[in-house]
């Protein structure tokens, strides 16, 4: 082409990609013939120009199709994505295909002669296939290309879409009731420092906020109503939420523990001290049944560290000056026969208990009661010896049918004067009530799930929970589906 002069039609459809070029080709050899031949010239250029805009139109038309189909393939995988990873967050992997393969039938595909449709968990490729909470859409649709096959012999465009998506954490929550409410009442001062409160109930007051002093928290997600998340004492970085899908229960897996159920013990002594130690599940391969034991009565009385087995038998530490351990477990286990299976720690200057835990099992399983304590301390073992499951966790009672009364809290933590708490509290089915409460050294991990909870009275104790991960302490979170392939 030379340079300042327009390009010839020939010039121009020889420079464009195919089809153009064989349609410059038959059109170089039609100019030279008329240039030998005027006549019906007129009538000729006519029928090339018909042409040659009727290859223009398939194209057009065609190529449209394509675009609109890809587009629409492309909604159809994300939006499919998107649908399983949020119902996997409250539903089962079979409901959460269910969920990805009905979307994507709404959409209008499913596996046919010219269209393919999968859907996996995890995905079969890619930085997610070993992550179980992810889901992989996949769809191929053949799209026949009628006029440009006519035409030019194109043959069908195969189109391809496919998408990741996978539940994030949004917010950390570090007070969840499971099935009832949240109620935070008479305090000065209340921190949640980076964390939110949540409630699963859908009720007008599934969280209560009741106006006093000051409160503070990342923010209020609940399946209900916030009563008094519009206080003006009520600081909510990131806001409230409600109506919104209950928070998953990262503690679930707890209720699958298994309730030991080891001989009785023939030693027949109810009370220990200094002199008179209680005996380890590790030594002696038996429980304590059927009565209630107690550790105290002395000035300092030191645990042997290891597991300690109740069944149907109650314990109670008191009436000393100190008692301390480094490494217990005490399991208590309750079947609704004989006496209830409780813990208690009353009455005492000083119970230190690190790297602890203290779980209730069984059907029917007792109280877990901390009060009238002068300086206590439970931190949860980074590793429990007994049972890996409960890593990080200081208070679980677990597999329990019924449900506490507010006059009768399952979970009893009042009247501490000087009280350090390091790890997870775990009381579903349950009600938790925590009042009148000082941390000299406030928790970097406390997260708190029960069946409701009641908080009030608390005089510099912030909840917190960014220290959790160097505990192994799960954490509840909002979670919310993000598309990452």
């Amino acid at each position: 082409m030379g340079s300042g002069s327009a390009p010839s039609i020939c010039e121009w459809l020889q420079a464009v990609p195919f089809p153009f070029p064989l349609l410059a080709s038959w059109f170089s050899g039609v100019a030279l013939r008329l240039r030998r031949d005027r006549k019906g010239a007129t009538v000729v250029l006519f029928a090339v120009s018909a042409t040659a805009l009727l290859g223009a139109v398939a194209l057009i038309t065609d190529g449209g199709l394509v675009y609109l189909t890809q587009r629409r393939v492309q909604s159809a995988t994300d939006a499919a994505a998107i649908a399983a990873a949020s119902a996997a967050g409250t539903r089962s992997s079979t409901a959460a295909l269910a969920a990805a393969t009905e979307v994507v039938a709404l959409n209008g595909f499913t596996t046919d002669a010219e269209t393919t449709v999968l859907i996996r968990n995890p995905p079969a490729s890619g930085p997610y296939m070993s992550n179980g909470q992810a889901y992989e859409v996949t769809i191929h649709r053949r799209q026949p290309m009628a006029l440009a096959a006519a035409l030019f012999g194109m043959s069908d465009s195969n189109i391809g879409a496919r998408s990741v998506a996978v539940l994030k954490g949004q917010m950390q929550v570090c007070l969840l009731a499971l099935n009832g409410t949240t109620r935070i009442h008479s305090f000065n001062k209340f921190e949640a420092r980076g964390c939110a409160i949540g409630a699963n109930a859908t009720g007008s007051k599934a969280v209560q906020i009741e106006n006093s002093g000051s409160f503070s928290a990342q923010g209020v997600v609940t399946a209900g109503n916030c009563d008094g998340c519009t206080n003006p004492n009520v600081k909510l970085t990131e806001g409230y939420q409600e109506q919104v899908p209950p928070i998953s229960n990262p503690y679930a897996q707890l209720d699958k523990l298994v309730p030991p159920d080891p001989p009785c013990t023939t030693n027949a002594t109810i009370n220990f001290n200094s002199t008179t130690r209680m005996p380890r599940y590790e030594q002696s391969h038996t429980a304590f049944c059927n009565k209630a034991y107690s550790v105290g009565n002395d000035n300092t009385v030191l645990l042997d560290a290891g597991t300690y087995i109740f069944r149907n038998a109650s314990l109670s530490l008191g009436g000393a000056t100190e008692i301390r351990c480094n490494g217990c477990t005490f399991v208590l286990v309750g079947t609704g026969t004989g006496m209830a299976a409780s813990f208690t720690a009353a009455n005492l200057n000083r119970f230190l208990c690190d790297n602890c835990s203290i779980v209730l099992l069984g059907s029917h399983p007792g109280q877990v009661t901390f009060g009238s304590l002068s300086t206590a301390r439970l931190t949860a073992p980074t590793t429990n010896l007994y049972n890996s499951v409960l890593n990080g966790m200081i208070i679980t009672r677990a597999n329990a049918g019924a449900t506490g009364s507010s006059g009768n809290p399952t979970l009893n933590l009042s009247n501490l004067n000087s009280i350090d708490l390091l790890g997870g509290i775990y009381v579903p089915n349950g009600y938790a009530r925590i009042s009148n409460m000082t941390a000299p050294n406030p928790s970097t991990c406390l997260p708190v799930v029960a069946g409701s909870l009641e908080v009030s009275q608390l005089n510099n104790f912030p909840f917190d929970v960014s220290g959790c991960p160097s505990r192994n302490t799960p954490v509840p979170q909002v979670m919310v589906p993000r598309l990452v392939e």
